[in-house]
């Protein structure tokens, strides 16, 4: 299995009807792989029987559970390690190759500029990933509405997405309303690409 594009990251919420419908919608946008922050490592036993053989799993802390082969655990010295012993180092500088942190996606044109192409990020990113290879120009287009949006988002934002795609038609504030329209087009347009 190859190293996916696209970590999704699970975002923790005090709700509990959070974490289900991140994994619902993870799969409706057929997740690669998905990035279990430290602070919902007591959710990985249930997180990893949810996914489809398809969908890795990938922790910030080691586990006893059982992982699979493409599962992985971030060691100590900043990479992930899967259970087929395969490593990919998380990126430090523009260029080395290594899985774009999600703070890096603020920058994200200059990261793919420089040839990465592993990012811990949104599900939107994954279209502009997607289409990046085909037409840099239109990716960077779409990246100039992207960028904003990511230097101004908050967990709750975040979370507020999630709510937002099963409530359509309630309004929401600006910023999860921009992200929306901006995911809309691009996963109509650029998702399968």
């Amino acid at each position: 299995m190859a190293f996916p594009g696209i970590i999704s990251r699970l975002h923790p919420d005090s709700d509990p009807d959070s974490l289900p419908r991140q994994l619902r919608q993870s799969q409706q946008t057929r997740a690669e792989a998905l990035w279990l922050p430290a602070a919902m490592q007591s959710e990985a036993a249930s997180v990893l029987a949810s996914l489809p053989d398809k969908c890795s799993l990938y922790l910030e802390q080691a586990t006893p559970l059982p992982l699979r082969s493409h599962d992985g655990v971030l060691q100590q010295d900043g990479s992930l390690l899967l259970g087929n012993g395969s490593r990919m180092t998380l990126a430090t500088a523009k260029g080395d190759g290594g899985l774009v942190p999600e703070q890096g996606l603020q920058e994200m044109a200059q990261w793919l500029e420089a040839g990465h192409q592993h990012f811990i990020c949104s599900a939107v990113a994954r279209a502009i990933l997607n289409i990046w290879p085909l037409d840099p120009y239109l990716a960077r287009h779409f990246l100039l509405g992207f960028t904003p949006l990511l230097c101004e988002a908050t967990e709750a934002d975040y979370l507020a997405v999630f709510a937002a795609r099963d409530a359509i038609a309630t309004p929401q504030h600006a910023w999860v309303e921009a992200y929306m329209k901006l995911e809309r087009k691009l996963h109509r347009a650029y998702l399968d690409h």
